[in-house]
């Protein structure tokens, strides 16, 4: 079983003058980070702890999963301490549109076609990943990829990158080449090809 622990580490807070430690949230996460389900399947939440010290706080949990429509959804656990400071944790689901195929794999470094530069593309769970960067070495843009059969790639809605939201599709070669078409929602930009090499 895997273990996500946030610490936080004590502070001072001014109160009308008077300074007061406080201590804050320690959240601890059941399971992976990150996970993926099949559309139509049911995720079972492992869920997650929270102690102020020796003390055992309640955790609220918000975030929707619709297991109907595939993308990726945020499952964000908040825990309050005694002085009212919060603290909180976030696991995301994805849910792919089939069973990922055997054997799929699109993990590695990949070079920008254009201009020097590299990303990674790191798998998270069974048909999802992140790749550090879908656009360009000067516009770094990091985003999710979903791919069951590692050629036909979905950048589902996210908001990962400092540029704001994007979107887009991408393909995978047997050779290697790495086409993504991206959409950066808030520079009303569509559809914008960027290639990529697996090294």
């Amino acid at each position: 079983m895997t273990a996500f622990v946030l610490f936080l580490t004590s502070c001072e807070k001014e109160t009308e003058g008077v300074s007061k430690e406080t201590e804050f949230a320690v959240l601890t996460m059941s399971g992976p980070r990150y996970a993926s389900i099949v559309k139509g399947g049911t995720f079972t939440d492992p869920g997650v702890t929270a102690k102020e010290g020796e003390t055992e706080l309640d955790v609220s949990v918000s975030g929707e999963i619709d297991s109907q429509v595939p993308g990726t959804y945020d499952i964000v656990y908040t825990a309050v301490n005694q002085d009212g400071y919060p603290g909180s944790l976030t696991r995301t689901v994805a849910v792919l549109p089939s069973a990922e195929m055997a054997g799929v794999d699109i993990s590695g470094t990949y070079a920008y076609g254009p201009a020097a530069g590299s990303s990674q593309i790191s798998k998270l769970a069974p048909g999802f990943y992140l790749t550090t960067n879908v656009y360009s070495p000067a516009s770094a843009m990091p985003a999710y990829i979903i791919t069951v059969d590692g050629i036909n790639l979905t950048l589902p809605l996210s908001s990962l990158s400092p540029y704001g939201p994007l979107k887009g599709t991408g393909t995978l070669s047997a050779a290697g080449a790495l086409v993504y078409k991206v959409d950066v929602l808030n520079y009303g930009i569509v559809g914008s090809t960027r290639t990529w090499k697996k090294n």
